[in-house]
């Protein structure tokens, strides 16, 4: 054998050599990729999913066929059951997330816009950037100063700290009449995340806007007690109004909510009797 072919063959096994090398270290890599995580449920695959859910949209509004509206505040109160749904888990899992929980991550990813809660109005005027809703929702502790590395540092406690207190929610929402579809409809306008201070006092932390805070509501699971297989999101169960609730303000003439002028039993009397009214107006609207 001359040298010539010696050396044509040296290459030849040179290559192959370097292509088993490659093709294993891809082999390789390959099965270090498809190594996955053991599952905490069989329907484990079903967050992927949500993460790819859009919420149904909502039908568009004919302002000129609106012949009438009521807008309305209500407050979700967490403690009642069929409300818990709202307020666990405390601590977030692979699936399941609280709703405040949901709604600060979106603040903090900037797909949701928060709103200062101004003073005597309901409506949503001065947004938030993400460090003006921290620094706003920061509260002094008791006692207000403590010790740190030495040194006397205000007691700061975060809005972070003080989600597991919020354990209400004020909904505010417009009922209306569209005459054009002959129907009498819904639709949430804004969500208020309430804190429950220490010494009992209520406080919002913010409005959030429903419509654009839906994207990220719809990809959030929000717990079935009766069946955890039948996936629903909190969208789902706002729009499908599967919450209980009382209405604490309408709108009226002295911009008043209904605690500032009828106290204890009177205010859930007249939380009733605006419910009834409304109830009243739609049925006053057919023939039978």
């Amino acid at each position: 054998m001359n040298n010539q072919n010696f050396n044509k063959m040296k290459k030849t096994l040179v290559s192959l050599l370097t292509l088993v090398v490659f093709l294993g270290s891809l082999s390789l890599k390959a099965q270090t990729t498809d190594v996955k995580g053991p599952k905490n449920s069989i329907l484990s695959g079903q967050q992927q999913i949500m993460n790819e859910k859009r919420p149904s949209p909502l039908p568009i509004i004919d302002e000129s066929s609106v012949m009438w509206k009521k807008t309305v505040i209500r407050e979700i109160d967490f403690r009642q059951k069929i409300n818990q749904v709202f307020y666990y888990p405390i601590n977030p899992t692979e699936d399941w997330r609280n709703l405040i929980t949901v709604i600060y991550d979106g603040i903090n990813s900037g797909e949701i816009t928060p709103y200062r809660v101004e003073n005597n109005i309901d409506d949503m005027v001065t947004p938030l950037t993400r460090d003006d809703f921290e620094k706003e929702n920061t509260k002094i502790g008791d006692p207000p100063v403590i010790w740190k590395d030495g040194e006397e540092v205000p007691n700061e406690i975060a809005f972070k700290d003080r989600m597991l207190n919020v354990t209400r929610l004020r909904i505010k929402e417009d009922w209306y009449f569209d005459k054009k579809l002959s129907q009498f409809l819904v639709r949430i306008i804004a969500l208020g995340p309430i804190v429950v201070d220490d010494d009992g006092g209520l406080s919002q932390v913010c409005w959030v806007p429903y419509e654009e805070s839906r994207d990220v509501l719809a990809r959030a699971f929000a717990f079935n007690r009766n069946n955890s297989a039948q996936r629903r999101t909190y969208d789902e169960v706002l729009q499908k109004r599967i919450f209980d609730s009382y209405i604490i303000k309408e709108e009226n003439v002295y911009d008043r909510y209904i605690n500032s002028y009828a106290f204890n039993i009177d205010a859930l009397y007249e939380s009733e009797r605006i419910k009834n009214e409304m109830f009243d107006f739609e049925q006053s609207l057919w023939e039978y």
